[in-house]
């Protein structure tokens, strides 16, 4: 099955990442508060624009980040090093559930306001990894879901892990395989930046926007930018499109989900700001 859009709405766009390190570091009850909420307002002008987007799609899958709110009790129980066998890990581990499903009731009843057709599937379901990689993936419901003109929509989750018991599988690695199994026409990775800077655009105001990189480009990419990215986010992102660059897709692209207008736009080849690979 062919479909027009496969969308990555990062974790970066519905929450504060930095208020994530600073819970971390203060431990603070208040910061840790903050470090859990999410942005409804911003999850809601996100989803407006979902929703013009899906008035010019037929068929479109939906990735979500987890935020701070999954970041933080993630590395709070230590779930990212695998499953520890005590009992306390594992109610850290539903104490991430409960987090990260704030987060997606809240995205769900934005997507019910616009009128998106919107279904939510679990990675944990679907997914098995060895020592965070995929090694078996079943979504066959995926399809039927998609037939039935329903919107599936994914986020990063705890899948079950050979080596490591459990471990986490990223919404970017989700992404590359269903973009393997579902054949969009057009990949959008949703940030909270316009695309691709040669440097860090939230430090250095005088950063330039790349508008295209290529293949052969890539490389040299993310080399540059892995003493910038403190979290190997950015990093992790751009040699997963490498991957699919190599696998053959030529239009994807990374833009700033949180500008009013940007998906639509874009996906009406107007000239916004975005950086294209190819």
């Amino acid at each position: 099955m062919e479909i027009d859009l496969l969308l990555k709405v990062g974790g970066s766009c519905v929450s504060n990442k930095i208020l994530l390190y600073e819970a971390l570091k203060t431990k603070s009850p208040e910061d840790i508060k903050t470090a859990l909420n999410v942005s409804p307002e911003r999850i809601d002008q996100i989803a407006a624009e979902i929703g013009d987007a899906f008035s010019i799609l037929s068929k479109m899958i939906i990735l979500t980040g987890v935020g701070s709110p999954g970041h933080f009790t993630v590395l709070k129980h230590g779930l990212h090093k695998g499953n520890s066998g005590e009992l306390e890990q594992h109610l850290g581990l539903l104490e991430a559930q409960i987090a990260v499903n704030r987060l997606r009731q809240t995205m769900l009843k934005s997507f019910l306001k616009y009128k998106i057709p919107a279904f939510q599937a679990y990675a944990s379901s679907m997914y098995e990894s060895d020592k965070m990689r995929i090694i078996r993936a079943n979504t066959e419901n995926i399809e039927k879901f998609l037939a039935s003109g329903l919107v599936p929509v994914i986020s990063g989750d705890m899948v079950p892990d050979v080596t490591m018991g459990y471990s986490v599988l990223s919404g970017d690695q989700i992404l590359a395989d269903l973009a393997k199994k579902f054949l969009p026409k057009k990949i959008v990775y949703g940030s909270d930046v316009d695309g691709i800077f040669d440097s860090d655009p939230k430090v250095n105001p005088n950063s330039q926007l790349i508008p295209e990189i290529s293949l052969t480009e890539i490389d040299s990419i993310i080399e540059e930018i892995s003493g910038e990215d403190a979290s190997g986010q950015m990093k992790g992102k751009l040699i997963e499109i490498k991957t699919l660059l190599n696998t053959g897709f030529k239009d994807i692209i990374l833009l700033n989900m949180t500008k009013k207008g940007i998906l639509f736009r874009v996906l009406n080849e107007e000239d916004v700001p975005h950086t294209k690979f190819h």
